[in-house]
């Protein structure tokens, strides 16, 4: 298994490099080749691609969507990324919601923080430090 970083992902979403996007579809056409996709990689190609590329949180949710077709890609936790795709839709932003899914998955009963866009998301889970 190959693990992919967030410059490769860009470079197939964006498609604004041809010699690099063609380098991407030759990795990912090898036969019976597998690849990673982690949750760090995915939040950073998030903030890239809405920060230098002005995607929108659904154009992003849209095209990890698409990642999670290809048959050769293995993600982090792909239910925690479809849940995080929804709440990215509706505006929330993927980091956050990749947080918190895991921390509740590792069994966290609480999460401390100050973010109050979390906080109204993910009451009464999430909380200001008392």
């Amino acid at each position: 298994m190959t693990a992919l970083d967030t410059n490769v992902l860009v470079r197939y979403l964006i498609q604004d490099d041809d010699a690099q996007f063609r380098k991407v579809l030759q990795l990912l056409n090898r036969k019976r080749a597998e690849f990673f996709v982690c949750d760090l990689v995915l939040a950073e190609t998030d903030w890239v691609l809405r920060s230098l590329y002005d995607w929108s949180g659904a154009e992003v949710a849209d095209a990890f969507a698409r990642l999670t077709t290809i048959h050769n890609l293995t993600f982090e936790n792909e239910a925690r990324l479809r849940s995080s795709l929804k709440a990215l839709r509706e505006g929330a932003d993927l980091a956050d919601e990749l947080i918190i899914r895991t921390c509740r998955t590792m069994g966290a009963k609480a999460f401390a923080t100050f973010d109050k866009g979390i906080i109204r998301r993910h009451k009464p889970f999430a909380s200001e430090p008392s």
